[in-house]
């Protein structure tokens, strides 16, 4: 069975969870730079909103994709789904993020 990017069905180990949140967080930024660059010499204007909305739209999908992806790692180290709610929590959501980053597998 192909793994899913937006399923939160399924494992995933330490590696693969801090490569893809990496991942995701360089291709919104990624986004932010080539639509800031495209929309600041527009030959009509300068359309930094655009940029800027682009950016909101990438950073949402990137947001539940890497959700999905915490779901994932949380059912690989025995946590409850619930566990993602301290995402919501600011600076508690930095050291969440860290600890589900570097905590060990269980085995079933």
């Amino acid at each position: 069975m192909k793994e899913s990017l937006i399923s939160s069905e399924g494992r995933l180990g330490r590696f693969s969870f801090i490569l893809r949140i990496v991942i995701l967080a360089v291709l919104v930024f990624a986004v932010y730079e080539a639509a800031s660059r495209f929309f600041a010499h527009w030959h009509h204007g300068t359309f930094g909103t655009l940029a800027i909305f682009l950016t909101i739209v990438a950073a949402l999908i990137c947001g539940f994709i890497g959700l999905m992806q915490l779901l994932k790692r949380l059912r690989d180290i025995g946590k409850a789904a619930y566990f993602s709610l301290l995402m919501l929590v600011p600076g508690v959501n930095v050291i969440f993020l860290l600890y589900v980053a570097g905590a060990p597998s269980k085995s079933e």
